[in-house]
Parts: structure tokens; sequence; C-alpha cells
């Protein structure tokens, strides 16, 4: 059975007021931390966060925030939308605390962003990944698997100028192949369509991130590359997979907007139990579309990352839960990666608590939804889907009811998928 979305056609304040908070939201954190918590926007211009209260205090937004909590229900009726906006919301209360100060510990903080259970990987967890690892690169004719994960990570290696020409024009042309195929392999087994004006890419540097889906509003999205950071042929193309994949989510989220009216899509904050969801699709967009490059080198990459991974959450709760210092944290990351100093200090310009102007890192406690959303979520959901010959049942939910996207959610719209029949 179906969970449709619920289009509510009447005019509701309290929707509207979530739209707004938002905005205010964003406007507080960019204030605070140089980043917005709204992701995206093409809503109506007077509910824009840039035409919002640009100076709200916390207090004024928590109580407005708890005011909307006990508002919702009963302008919707029971229903996935009502949870997914109650998820929202409680997720935004969490964030104003946070950066006033009044939040709680590191591992709470995640939980109650993202709706989920944080932990740390337990040492056996970590060889066990080494050994799939050193079994993957077996035939690799270097003896010691640091070497051996060097040549994989140094092979074919792009940085600076070789890189921005690729990323300018070979991943430019890339995106077109990629949108084709999603509506050839995904869109197509849901006998539907959406609107598709492109991505354009751009390079940037000084960010803590290595890639990022903007998506811009009117069906098109710019997809920018930290050329501070270096790719390779192995891992660029798990890259741009998933972040053209934010740009598809967010089409059909757009397209649910214009066609039902539903104005509380037509906003995307950060750090909620959305970005659970949304980090788990990207990562699994390969999977979406069939693609298997079986090559030793891809696959041992596949291993890798998931390693990076690992290590990348064990450093985040090393420096923000158990204070460990940041040199202490850099050697953790060096140690368990193979990496260099630079690579850990690109790392550590994500997970940290604070950036070197002292202000609160935003992205802070972000880490944890890539891996989670990914192997808790939704390649679990997909490959029940997948075996059970039930993909455009699993698309058709995913794409076109943008509720069913958060780890609020999840397991109730995609129920029957969690228990065979």
């Amino acid at each position: 059975m179906q969970h449709p979305v619920l289009y509510t056609v009447i005019q509701m304040d309290s929707i509207s007021q979530f739209v707004r908070l938002c905005g205010e939201v964003g406007n507080y954190t960019k204030r605070l931390t140089g980043v917005s918590v709204v992701d995206a926007y093409f809503g109506p211009k007077e509910l824009a966060p840039g035409l919002q209260d640009q100076n709200r205090s916390a207090e004024a937004l928590e109580n407005d925030l708890t005011i909307l909590l006990d508002e919702l229900p009963e302008a919707l009726p029971p229903s996935l939308r009502l949870d997914y906006l109650l998820g929202e919301v409680r997720s935004l209360i969490s964030v104003v605390q946070w950066l006033d100060d009044r939040g709680p510990e590191y591992l709470t903080l995640v939980s109650d962003l993202f709706h989920i259970r944080p932990q740390k990987f337990p040492d056996a967890a970590l060889i066990n990944t080494l050994e799939e690892l050193d079994n993957a690169l077996s035939e690799s004719s270097e003896n010691e698997l640091a070497d051996r994960v060097h040549r994989l990570v140094t092979g074919g290696m792009l940085q600076g100028d070789e890189l921005k020409a690729m990323i300018l024009g070979d991943l430019q042309q890339k995106s077109v192949t990629i949108g084709r195929l999603f509506r050839e392999r995904v869109f197509s087994l849901i006998d539907d369509s959406v609107q598709d004006n492109g991505v354009e890419y751009q390079v940037v540097s000084g960010m803590p991130w290595s890639g990022y889906n903007f998506y811009l509003g009117g069906f098109k999205s710019v997809n920018q590359f930290n050329i501070d950071r270096s790719f390779n042929q192995y891992s660029m193309q798990s890259v741009i997979y998933h972040e053209y994949e934010h740009h598809v989510a967010n089409l059909w989220r757009e397209k649910a907007y214009r066609q039902h009216g539903c104005v509380d899509l037509s906003i995307v904050p950060l750090h909620t139990g959305r970005c659970v969801i949304s980090e788990g699709t990207a990562d699994t967009a390969m999977e979406f579309l069939g693609i298997k490059n079986e090559s030793p080198m891809v696959r041992a990459m596949r291993i890798y990352y998931r390693l990076r991974r690992m290590v990348t959450i064990n450093a985040a709760i090393m420096v923000n839960h158990e204070n460990h210092s940041v040199d202490d944290t850099l050697d953790y990351i060096m140690e368990h990666t193979f990496q260099n100093r630079d690579y850990a200090k690109a790392v550590m310009m994500f997970i940290r608590p604070q950036n070197d102007d002292g202000s609160p890192n935003f992205w802070a406690p972000y880490v944890f939804t890539y891996h989670i959303g990914r192997l808790k979520f939704v390649l679990p959901t997909f490959l029940r889907a997948q075996s059970d010959d039930r993909l455009p049942e699993f698309f058709r939910i995913l794409y076109s009811n943008p509720y069913s996207r958060s780890s609020v959610t999840w397991k109730r719209a995609f129920e029957e998928f969690h228990t065979k029949t």
C-alpha cells in the first residue's frame, strides 16, 4: 500500500509560519556561524528568508517554534506530512538551543537534530573493514597495506588546474548523461516525469566540504566542487552521482510544491531528519541507476570510502564529545586512513566544534548523516524493494512523496518494505 502525500488545499497560517520561522532561524544561524540553516528556497516572495526578521533572539525563536508544535496538529490531521513537519520543528528548536549554548552534549545534540542514534565504531568494526580493504587490494604489488592504500588514493590523482578543467568540462557534460539515466532507469519505472533545467558546475576554494549541490529553484542547480581537495579517477565517480541525486530530489520537491501548493515544501532546512535521507539517497544513487563498475580498484575505493566515513565519525566524537585535542584527533585520522596531515586537517575543518575565528562550526554535527542515512535507512529498503521486484513502488514513494524523505517518517512511509508479506 502506498502512502499518499496529504495535499490539503486550504490556507493555513501555521504552515506559512513554519516557512517564516525557517527563514528567521536561517538568519540566526548565519549571524552566528556564517551558514544559514536554509539550504534552498523557491517559494512565495513574501516568505523568502531574506525578507524575514534578521535579528530575532534565541528565546523568541524557540518560543514561536514551541507554539508551532502545538498548532500543527490542529492544522493538519494525523498524516505523514504532520509527522514530517513536527520532526522538522523539533530539529530547529535544537539548532537554536545549541547555538545559544543551551543545547545538550554532542551526541544528544546529534540525536535531537537528526532523530538517529549516533555512536562510535568499535575497533573491531574498523579492523573488519581494514581486512576487507586488504583483501580487495591483495593483487597490488606492495606488501604493506598503507602502501597499497597510498597507491589507490593517488592513482589518477586530480588537483589544481587539472581538476578545475575536468570539473568545468568533463563533469559538466557528464551531468547530462546522469540526468538521462535518471529519466530512463528511475522515472520511467514510476510512469512520471519532472522538469529538469540542468546543473551548472562551478569550482570554489576555502570550503569545509568537497562538493555541494546548491538548488536554485526553477528546476535547476549549481554543483560546486572544492578544488582545495584532491580527487582521483575512482572517487570522483561517486561524488558526481551523489551531488546529482541531491538535484533530482529537489526537482521532485519543487514539483510537489508547485503542483499542490504545499508551501512548506518550498523551503529546505538543514540539520533535520530530512538530511539523513537526503545524504542516504545521494550515497545510494549509483545503486538506484544500476551503475556497476566492478574493477578491483573501484571495489577497493568503495570499501575505503566506508572506512573514511567510519573514521571521521569516530574523530568527530573524539574532538566534540571526548575532549581529545585537535592534534590527537588529527593523528587518529592519519593513522586510520593512511593519509597525510593535509587530508586530516581538511576533515577537521568539517567536524571541529569551532571555526578559526571562534564561531561555532555549523557542520560539526552533520557527519553522521551520510553513513547512517545510507546503511540504516535507504540501502536496506532499496535492496528489499529490488529483491521483491517492487522498485517502481519504492521510487514512487521516494520521489513523488517528499514527506517520506525524513528519518522521522521513513519507517512509516516504507513500512511494507520492512516486513515480508
